[in-house]
């Protein structure tokens, strides 16, 4: 039988329940509306979010070091960085498209990551960093605004008109936005709040 610990009210409709510890696989449901009130949170899912946004923020290096395609027309060659486009566009006048392309594609998503991976480690490592609660905000504000899967997206649907201009050779950068897309759509999957308060709970409680 599980153990309750503590009498608390659904966010949604207000309702009384009782918060208990669960078992693998259970799930804790408001009996009156049905809000997922509570999962199952595997004492292993940080210590794996931790490993893969590590490796987002390496993917997310490579892919504004390396570039992602070669266009060839008319004999003329150009090599695509994820921060090229940025640049035509702040260089043809569209300077506020510039700079939305640049937060949403890259300056967003790696500070996303960066407040992510720092969260994560302060959780997994049980040490009271500063600012972690401040942390979680910064996480749960930027999570809808990292969208790296759709510039992949983006960068194949352009692909596609450009082919139509001259040739494309895709280069080691566009296997890195692969990567990165894959992983964030994983590691977002990881998130859960309440796991994150708990642990930040105990961090506390024992420093």
């Amino acid at each position: 039988m599980n153990e309750c610990f503590s009498s608390e009210f659904c966010p949604d409709c207000g309702a009384p329940y009782n918060d208990r510890i669960l078992s693998c696989g259970q799930d804790l449901l408001c009996t009156c509306c049905g809000k997922k009130l509570k999962k199952y949170g595997n004492p292993y899912s940080l210590q794996i979010a931790w490993a893969l946004v590590t490796a987002s923020l390496i993917c997310m290096l490579m892919a504004n070091v390396t570039p992602i395609m070669v266009f060839n027309v008319s004999g003329n060659t150009q090599s695509s960085f994820m921060i090229t486009g940025v640049e035509s566009l702040f260089l043809q006048g569209y300077w506020p498209l510039a700079i939305l392309v640049f937060l949403c594609s890259i300056a967003l998503p790696v500070l996303h990551l960066l407040a992510y991976w720092y969260l994560l480690g302060g959780s997994c490592l049980q040490a009271p960093w500063p600012g972690l609660k401040n942390t979680l905000f910064i996480v749960e504000t930027l999570m809808p605004w990292n969208l790296i899967p759709v510039f992949a997206v983006a960068t194949m649907a352009a692909v596609v008109k450009l082919k139509q201009l001259g040739t494309i050779e895709w280069q080691s950068g566009a296997l890195w936005i692969g990567f990165l897309a894959i992983l964030s759509l994983i590691t977002t999957r990881f998130f859960d709040r309440r796991l994150f308060e708990d642990m930040l709970a105990s961090i506390e409680i024992s420093s």
